[in-house]
């Protein structure tokens, strides 16, 4: 269970996972370190999105018991500890490793990415069951077992499986269902990159045309060939710039492509030939 007030959960090792004050912090982070990874949360109970990300790591801490500590700190009461921190906003992440920072972030990241952000420098044990879950559902995903794929979703941590499900819902045309899920995100999720696609790619599913060649172009954004697709929908948006459907389909297309200045480059084309 989550406490109230700090988010501990009562049946993780209390060695694990403890609050740290100025008077600790030497002993319990920095010395501490010395013997095993510490993760350093800086939090306070106004910050939302500190809740959002506190579940996440005393999941981690639990599943990788010894391996790992979490040390928690409640900027309100300790000020100056987070000033000489260099705290700037919360909540604020760091990794300490034999007495130094090692890498930090800020904001809310879902678990598979915190746990990409701790691979380069801890060898964890207890990480090895989600990469399965992932290979099987895009196993699943690949041979067009959509439903299977939803259960085996169902059953993972919502913070991980949350984009595949949306995926797969839109893999199954079923565009309602993929916008209620997108409805369901927390503020800190919808900061994410991935509520951009997510966006985006709901926004392509809801485009209807009866065109052949526009359904083509579509297909392929929907499966990743983004850029070829784009341009073949400005040549056509060059022919007639009126193709309301031709429009929608190229700005969904621009937040699916991974090049910000690609894409940006294709807005500035867009606008040039409507102007």
């Amino acid at each position: 269970m989550l406490d109230a007030e700090h988010g501990s959960m009562d049946h993780a090792n209390p060695a694990d996972i403890i609050d740290v004050t100025a008077e600790t912090f030497m002993a319990e982070v920095i010395e501490k370190s010395k013997s095993v990874p510490v993760i350093l949360d800086f939090w306070a109970d106004w910050c939302e999105p500190c809740k959002n990300l506190t579940p996440i790591l005393h999941g981690i801490i639990e599943k990788n018991p010894g391996e790992l500590r979490l040390a928690k700190v409640n900027t309100d009461q300790e000020q100056m500890l987070a000033q000489q921190m260099g705290v700037q906003s919360l909540p604020t992440v760091a990794l300490l490793m034999g007495g130094q920072i090692v890498d930090n972030f800020m904001g809310v990241k879902p678990e598979s990415e915190i746990m990409a952000w701790l691979e380069p420098h801890v060898a964890l044990t207890g990480s090895a069951p989600e990469p399965v879950l992932d290979s099987k559902v895009q196993a699943l995903i690949d041979a067009g077992a959509y439903e299977d794929a939803l259960q085996v979703l169902a059953a993972m941590p919502a913070e991980q499986a949350v984009w595949q499900t949306l995926d797969v819902h839109l893999l199954m045309n079923n565009v309602a269902a993929a916008q209620a899920v997108y409805d369901s995100l927390s503020d800190a999720q919808l900061k994410m990159p991935e509520a951009d696609q997510a966006k985006a790619k709901i926004q392509l599913a809801q485009v209807a045309t009866e065109d052949d060649q526009l359904a083509t172009y579509q297909q392929q954004i929907a499966q990743g060939q983004v850029e070829p697709a784009i341009q073949g929908l400005l040549a056509l948006l060059q022919k007639d710039t009126a193709q309301a459907e031709v429009k929608q389909l190229l700005i969904a297309s621009f937040s699916l492509l991974n090049d910000p200045k690609l894409a940006a480059q294709y807005r500035r084309r867009m606008g040039s030939i409507l102007n």
